[in-house]
Parts: C-alpha cells; structure tokens; sequence
C-alpha cells in the first residue's frame, strides 16, 4: 500500500531549506567581503602651478592646493600663501613641487642680472649732489641725462656745450639699494644725517649705455627727473653760451654771427 505523501509537510521543509540556504550564502558573502579600512584623514598641500624659473615672482594662480594624506605632508615646506606669494625663486621649482624657504628669496637678494630685459644693459655711474637733487631719486624713477661738454674750436677757442644724451631711463640702484620704495613707507624721506650715494645703477641700451660712459669720463652730467606718468622723448638740439645771451641784454656785447655765415 502506497504511503500517502504529506504535502503540508513537503512545503514546510522546502521553506526552511530556501531560509537555510539564503543564511549560508550570506553567511558565505560576509567572509568574501574584505573589511572596510578607516579612511585617512586628508591635509591641504600648497605646490606649484607651473614650473617657475629663478628669479621670476610667485603670484597667485602660481600656486594651486592638492590634497595629500595628513601623515604624509613633507616636512619644512611652506603651506600658507602669505610665506609665498610674491617673494622671487631662487632656485627653478618644477609644476607640483611643494614650496620651501631655501627656494624663495626677496627682490633684493636676487642678483642684479634678474633686472635686466634682454637687449637692455645696466649701467653705474659716480654721482654728486648736484646730480640727484639732494638725495631725493628713488629706485624706479625715470630720468633724462644732459651731457655737458666744453668743446675746443678750430680758432682756439673753447665752446661749453649742454645737451640730453639719453631720455626716459630706469634707475635700477642707488648705491647699494635695489627696493623701490613709496611715498608712505616710513623710510621714503632721507634723513638729514643720510650719506650721499656714491653710484647710480641706469637701465639702457648698449647704444645709450656708450653715450653714458663716454660723459661720465670727459666730461660732466646731470640727471632730470621725469613725472612718473611721462614716456615721452623731445628732439632737444642742445645750446651753447649764445643760445642763452640772445635777445637778452648782454646782445650789445657779443657778436654773433649773420644769418647764413658759418
């Protein structure tokens, strides 16, 4: 005789055999699974934006942030923008490069050659007083330079003679200074026990620079100073003694020559 199969008792043991299953298998996922490590926590790096040659100024969109693991900050680099910003490299600081001290310098530690553009030349001449009005030129003003000469004639006779030699250059030094400085910082003024700069340091062309020389060796100059805003140049033909006497009261004295005679 057939035993009669129990259909109720068949679906109850399905049941628990699929509940067995589904809490092995995820039993079985929780072993797989790898245990979720603590994520470390990040720090802000300031580096280089771009690769940064020696003596050009670190500005702003020179210097981006990344962010590295907090352990793994190196140590002595420079991470707030006010230890950077503005100061000059030094040293060449590649693109991603964190900032450090020994790579930076101020303007005035830089060597001169770093001020000079190409095609243009730097250079010193021995002022006095009279040149550079009671020590009141500054670095990065702009001056004219009238050359003044005493010629001799054919006949024997000696001609004094003033003319602008060169027009609108920069002065880069002043004795040994290199900073500009403005009208409110507190040191602008001179004080009156301040020394006289022994040289000036001018920024010219190779053209200009040989006109320079020339008058600071035979013979004498002085410096005229222009407005900050004023670039440009006069055709000054220069004067002599006569130039000045003419149509003056001393006429009756001086014999000059007619229109036409040389």
């Amino acid at each position: 005789m057939e035993k009669k199969i129990n259909k109720k008792a068949l679906i109850v043991s399905m049941i628990f055999a699929l509940i067995s299953c589904g809490l092995v298998f995820s039993y079985i996922k929780t072993i797989d699974k790898p245990v979720e490590k603590e994520e470390a926590p990040k720090a802000k790096l300031l580096v280089a934006a771009r690769n940064i040659m020696v003596g050009e100024q670190i500005k702003a969109n020179d210097i981006k942030s990344v962010e590295v693991p907090e352990d793994a900050l190196p140590e002595g680099v420079l991470n707030d923008r006010e230890s950077i910003e503005s100061y000059y490299a030094s040293e060449r600081i590649m693109e991603g490069e964190p900032f450090r001290s020994e790579r930076l310098t101020q303007w005035e530690n830089l060597t001169l050659s770093f001020s000079i553009p190409e095609g243009k030349r730097a250079i010193s001449v021995y002022v006095d007083e009279n040149a550079i009005f009671s020590n009141q030129l500054r670095v990065g003003d702009r001056v004219d330079i009238i050359g003044n000469y005493t010629i001799e004639a054919e006949d024997g006779k000696t001609v004094e003679f003033s003319r602008i030699i060169v027009q609108n250059v920069r002065i880069l030094a002043i004795g040994s200074n290199r900073v500009p400085k403005n009208a409110s910082d507190s040191g602008s003024q001179p004080a009156a026990d301040e020394q006289m700069p022994g040289t000036v340091t001018l920024l010219v062309t190779p053209e200009e620079a040989e006109k320079i020389s020339y008058t600071s060796s035979f013979a004498s100059f002085t410096f005229a100073l222009r407005g900050n805003k004023d670039e440009k140049t006069v055709d000054a033909p220069g004067i002599i003694m006569n130039d000045l006497i003419k149509g003056s009261s001393l006429d009756v004295f001086m014999e000059f020559p007619e229109e036409g005679e040389e």
